[in-house]
C-alpha cells in the first residue's frame, strides 16, 4: 500500500492581505488558475489512487479545503484541531492509516509548492518510495541549490548507500536551519548541500517507532487516540491530544537524531514561493516589466508587483514596488520587503484588526 498525505496547513501570513488564516497560500488561485492545493493533487494522481490521497489541515481551514478539493471526488480529508507544525500532522496521519489500513509507504508533502517538471516529479517519488520500502530507511527530498539562499533550510549528505537509475541515495549527516549568507554561499561551493524541501517518504511502521523514541509523548497521545478515528469522539479526542502536543518540526523532533534519513537529489523545478516577489515569476508581464495579475492601469511604472481581486489599481511613476488588492485591505511595500509581511501582519493584530486575518 502507498499513501500520499499532503500538508495543507499554514497561517496565510506571507501572502497577506490576499491569503487569511482560514484560506491559506495553498486555497487561493495563484499560479494558472488554479490553487496550489488542486495542482499538488493532480501532479499525484498519475501516482495514486484517489483512494489513497490524504489532505491534512486545520479546523480553520476544513471548509475552505474541502470546497478546492470537491472537484476532484471524495479524497479523505484529516483535519487538526490547531496547528502543531509537522511532527504531530505526520504522526497524526501515520497513526490514523496504521489504524485503518495497516503498514504502508507514505510520501508526506506540502500542499504550498510550485514544480515545474512534473513528469520527474513523479520519477523521483516513486523511485524514493521503491527506495523506502526496500530499505526501510526514511527519505527526504533535497532541491540542488543554484544560490546561495538564505531563506532555506540545507541537507548535508555523506556516504552514498543505494542507486536506482539515475537517482543516487545518500545518508544524511546533517540538518542545517536558515544560514547567514556566507555559509549559504560556502555550502553551495562544496557541491554537499540540497535545499530542505520538507518532501518525506516514510514506512509506516519505521516513522512511528521513530516518534516513539524521540518524541515519546507525541506517540502516547496519538496511541491514545487510535481508537476514536471515524467516531462522534473523534474531535473532542483530537482536541485534548493537540492541547499536549509541542510544535516542533518533524526535521527538529526526528531527522536530526535518527541514523536511518537519506536524501536524494531532485531536480524538478521546485520552488515554494515564499512571498510575493518569488509568486511574481509566474505571474504574466506588461511591457514595462511588470507581473501584473488582475486590472492595472499604469504611467512611467516598472518592476512592479500587482495583484487585484476585482478593483482597479492604478500607479503613476513608480518602480520596484508591490500592490496586494482585496476587497477590505490594500497592501503596498518595496517589493524586496516581501519577507517582513509577516511582521506587518503582527502589527496588525497587535492594532487590534485580527479580523482582517
Amino acid at each position: 500500500m502507498r499513501f500520499a498525505v499532503i500538508m495543507s496547513g499554514g497561517s496565510g501570513r506571507r501572502f497577506w492581505p490576499l491569503s487569511r488564516a482560514a484560506k491559506a497560500k495553498q486555497m487561493i488561485k495563484l499560479v494558472g488558475g488554479k490553487t496550489l492545493l488542486e495542482l499538488t493533487v493532480e501532479r499525484l494522481l498519475p501516482l495514486f489512487a484517489l483512494e489513497n490521497i490524504i489532505v491534512v489541515t486545520q479546523k480553520q481551514q476544513r471548509a475552505e479545503t474541502s470546497r478546492v478539493l470537491n472537484r476532484f471526488g471524495d479524497i479523505r480529508v484529516l483535519s487538526e484541531p490547531v496547528g502543531r507544525n509537522t511532527a504531530a500532522c505526520i504522526a497524526y496521519a501515520a497513526a490514523y492509516i496504521d489504524s485503518t489500513v495497516g503498514d504502508a509507504v507514505l510520501a508526506f508533502l506540502p500542499a504550498d509548492h510550485f514544480i515545474e517538471c512534473e513528469d520527474r516529479f513523479r520519477t523521483v517519488l516513486a523511485t524514493g518510495m521503491d527506495f523506502v520500502e526496500e530499505s526501510g530507511r526514511h527519505l527526504t527530498l533535497g532541491i540542488k541549490p543554484d544560490r546561495p539562499a538564505t531563506g532555506f533550510g540545507y541537507i548535508r549528505k555523506g556516504e552514498r548507500v543505494a542507486g536506482h537509475g539515475d537517482l543516487d541515495f545518500f545518508k544524511v549527516t546533517e540538518f542545517t536551519e536558515k544560514p547567514l549568507f556566507e555559509a549559504a554561499r560556502a555550502y553551495l561551493e562544496t557541491g554537499e548541500y540540497f535545499w530542505n524541501a520538507g518532501i518525506f517518504v516514510f514506512r509506516t511502521s519505521s516513522i512511528l517507532e521513530e516518534i516513539k523514541t524521540h518524541l515519546p509523548d507525541t506517540a502516547r497521545e496519538f496511541d491514545a487516540c487510535r481508537d476514536c478515528f471515524g467516531t462522534p469522539d473523534e474531535e473532542d479526542r483530537l482536541a485534548a491530544c493537540y492541547a499536549a502536543l509541542r510544535n516542533i518540526s518533524i526535521d527538529h523532533g526526528v531527522m536530526e537524531h535518527t541514523d536511518a534519513a537519506c536524501v536524494v537529489a531532485a531536480d524538478f523545478g521546485w520552488d515554494d514561493l515564499g512571498n510575493w516577489d518569488s509568486f511574481s515569476k509566474y505571474m504574466p508581464k506588461d511591457e514595462m516589466g511588470n507581473a501584473v495579475q488582475g486590472r492595472h492601469v499604469g504611467i512611467d511604472t516598472d518592476g512592479c508587483i500587482i495583484y487585484t481581486d476585482k478593483q482597479v489599481v492604478s500607479t503613476l511613476g513608480v518602480s520596484g514596488i508591490t500592490v496586494i488588492a482585496t476587497d477590505d485591505a490594500v497592501l503596498v511595500m518595496r517589493r524586496e520587503r516581501g519577507e517582513e509581511v509577516k511582521d506587518l501582519v503582527k502589527r496588525i493584530e497587535e492594532e487590534g484588526l485580527s479580523g482582517l486575518l
